[in-house]
């Protein structure tokens, strides 16, 4: 397992991004202090300095279609799920990657791939998962962190290889399971919620009832006629 810290960097997204030509698999960057972390959207991931855990990871995929692509989002997804179970917190995924509990953000990612030939080259993953930190400020309208949650105060460092071992334990054993899991940690899956249509603005009154293998979320509306839509379509 290959980590290297940086006391302070703009964004160990946006220098692997810079760096990737001289990556290997699994690599990963994290960071103490971000001074411009990324999130998605283009939002700036802000992060208390030494509170949490800030850090990207470098992925070199084996024989992974560009079409099939969602499968690492579902696997680093469920990585960080089981290492809060570990922790006695019980997560969910906010579709497509967003951690919560409850209805608090307690982890957000940013995953961006490379793409040669129809087949994945190479991905980039963000990671933040709030640790230690329990002041976000206005910016932040419904964060939460493993101390909120738990009282207990983490070593970021210690922890860090303990979430990897989660991620690239889904990642290593990734198949059809994997999607059935995923699908069950739904956050308001079958749940009756008002989502908002992103290209119109309208309401739709529905439930979340399935993720294609395309990575679309599906959303059956009241009347019962289904919905598909893909990342930045539909906002909840």
């Amino acid at each position: 397992m290959k980590i290297k810290w940086h006391n302070t960097i703009d964004s160990t997204f946006s220098a692997m991004e810079v760096a990737k030509s001289q990556l290997s698999d699994k690599e990963v960057w994290a960071a103490r202090f971000q001074t411009a972390g990324r999130g998605q959207r283009g939002n700036v991931w802000c992060s208390e300095e030494g509170a949490n855990l800030t850090f990207t990871i470098f992925f070199v995929p084996d024989q992974l279609r560009a079409c099939d692509q969602f499968r690492l989002c579902q696997a680093i997804s469920l990585g960080v799920c089981s290492y809060l179970a570990a922790k006695g917190i019980d997560a969910r995924i906010k579709w497509p990657n967003d951690i919560y509990v409850a209805d608090k953000k307690i982890c957000g990612m940013l995953i961006e791939h490379t793409v040669a030939g129809g087949m994945i080259k190479n991905s980039i993953a963000g990671i933040g998962i709030n640790l230690n930190q329990t002041d976000f400020g206005a910016g932040a309208p419904n964060p939460t962190s493993v101390k909120m949650l738990t009282g207990t105060t983490l070593v970021p460092e210690d922890e860090l290889p303990l979430v990897l071992e989660a991620i690239f334990n889904e990642y290593d054993n990734c198949s059809e399971a994997t999607a059935v899991r995923y699908k069950e940690l739904l956050y308001l899956k079958e749940t009756p919620h008002t989502f908002t249509v992103a290209a119109t603005s309208q309401p739709l009154e529905g439930r979340i009832t399935d993720v294609g293998e395309d990575g679309r979320l599906c959303i059956t509306a009241t009347d019962g006629s289904q919905h598909l839509f893909a990342f930045k379509e539909i906002i909840y």
